[in-house]
C-alpha cells in the first residue's frame, strides 16, 4: 500500500507540474523559444520586461519564464544617480500561458517621498555620497554595494532600492555577466550609509561593464 501511495504522489506532481515558455530578446516587444517543466518553487510562467540605464545609455531585455509567487509581485527597482533598473512582469498560472505577445503594466515611478545617499563610481571599490536621489515606487530602502566582473572591472554604487533587491542584496538588479558582490550595506530612508562587510556571491548583470 505505502508504495502504491508513493508512486501515486510521483505521478499527481508530474501532472500538476506547470510548463512554460523560456526565451529572451533585447530587440522587440516578445520573443518565441521552447517549453520547461517549472520547478516546485515556481508556480507560475511569467513575462518580464528588464530596462537598465547606464549613463545616457538604455537597454531593455524581454524573457519569458518560470516564476514563483514572490517573483511576480515583487519587481526588482533600483535608483543610483548614475544606474537604473526597472522591471515590469506578468505572470499566468497555466501552462503555456505566457506565449505569444504579452500586454506589460507600466512600471511605477511615481515619486514616494523617500531619498537616499547616492553616488556611482566606476573601477573602484568605493564611492563618496554626495549626491541624494528620490526615491519611486516600491523604493523604500537605501542601498550601498560593490559589483566586480569576475576578474575584470568593479563598479559601485549607492541608492534607492526595493525589496526584492534588498532581499537578495543587491542579486535581483542585476542580469547578463557573471559577477561577485561585496559590501552591501542598507538601511531606512536618507542619512549615513557606510560600506558594510564584505559579502561574496555570483550574480547576473547586463550592460553595466559595457
Amino acid at each position: 500500500m505505502e508504495i502504491v501511495l508513493l508512486l501515486f504522489s510521483a505521478l499527481l506532481t508530474t501532472v500538476v507540474a506547470l510548463e512554460c515558455e523560456f526565451c529572451s530578446s533585447s530587440t522587440g516587444n516578445t520573443c518565441s523559444g521552447h517549453y520547461e517543466i517549472c520547478q516546485s518553487s515556481d508556480s507560475r510562467c511569467r513575462v518580464t520586461l528588464t530596462e537598465t540605464t547606464l549613463g545616457n545609455i538604455r537597454s531593455a531585455v524581454l524573457e519569458k519564464s518560470c516564476g514563483s509567487v514572490y517573483n511576480c509581485t515583487h519587481p526588482p527597482s533600483l535608483t543610483t544617480n548614475g544606474y537604473q533598473v526597472r522591471v515590469s512582469t506578468v505572470c499566468c498560472d497555466t501552462d503555456h500561458c505566457n506565449i505569444g505577445t504579452v500586454n506589460l503594466s507600466p512600471v511605477n515611478d511615481t515619486l514616494n517621498g523617500e531619498s537616499c545617499p547616492s553616488c556611482f563610481a566606476r573601477d573602484s571599490d568605493q564611492c563618496e555620497m554626495q549626491t541624494v536621489v528620490n526615491c519611486t515606487g516600491e523604493e523604500h530602502k537605501c542601498v550601498y554595494f560593490t559589483v566586480s566582473r569576475y576578474r575584470g572591472s568593479t563598479i559601485t554604487m549607492a541608492g534607492c532600492a526595493s525589496e526584492s533587491v534588498t532581499a537578495s542584496q543587491g542579486k535581483a538588479a542585476f542580469r547578463g555577466l557573471m559577477v561577485e558582490m561585496a559590501n552591501y550595506n542598507e538601511h531606512n530612508g536618507a542619512g549615513s550609509l557606510r560600506p558594510g562587510p564584505v559579502i561574496m556571491s555570483l550574480v547576473i548583470i547586463t550592460a553595466i561593464f559595457t
